[in-house]
């Protein structure tokens, strides 16, 4: 980590913003946690950026694109702990449903001129990519397993995050 405040990192990929959005709304739990760290680079957020490397980053959202996968890479290089946070950067997401399907005819039918766009044939995790630290799974995130798992990386110690679907804890009971 940093000498002064551990730098953290929020980047964005193809979403809906939905987990960033979870972050900003820790509220309360947020202002402590930015005297912790030192956001060097939330466009959702903050307009300042401070270059890298970075001690943790989060990741939202899925590779689409190849200028997403060669981000990515790049991210992964200065980033000490990769975090990704939602379906979209843990499995792809909502867009992952077009590698179900022909890209290239939606691209004709979507768009006027489809040939200026550069897209991958299929949208994929973080994961099939780069490797990954952690992930953060949920549309969106949930909010308390957010803060456990920044609270675990900025302490030195693996996030306490249960590994099983919350669907098990109602047959539990």
């Amino acid at each position: 980590m940093s000498a002064d405040r551990p730098t953290l990192a929020v980047w964005k990929f193809a979403s809906c913003d939905g987990c960033q959005l979870t972050i900003l709304n820790c509220e309360d739990e947020l202002i402590p946690l930015a005297g912790a760290v030192q956001i060097a680079y939330f466009p959702e957020a903050t307009r300042g950026v401070v270059a890298g490397p970075y001690d943790v980053s989060l990741v939202e959202g899925s590779v689409t694109t190849p200028h997403d996968a060669e981000r990515i890479r790049e991210i992964r290089r200065m980033s000490g702990t990769l975090v990704t946070i939602g379906a979209c950067a843990t499995s792809g997401g909502i867009q992952a449903l077009r590698n179900f399907a022909d890209v290239a005819e939606f691209r004709s039918i979507v768009y006027a001129h489809p040939e200026y766009l550069d897209t991958l044939a299929h949208s994929t995790a973080i994961a099939d990519h780069v490797p990954v630290d952690f992930e953060l799974r949920g549309c969106p995130i949930s909010k308390a397993q957010l803060l456990e798992v920044l609270g675990a990386f900025l302490r030195g110690r693996r996030p306490n995050i249960p590994t099983y679907s919350v669907c098990l804890e109602c047959k539990r009971r």
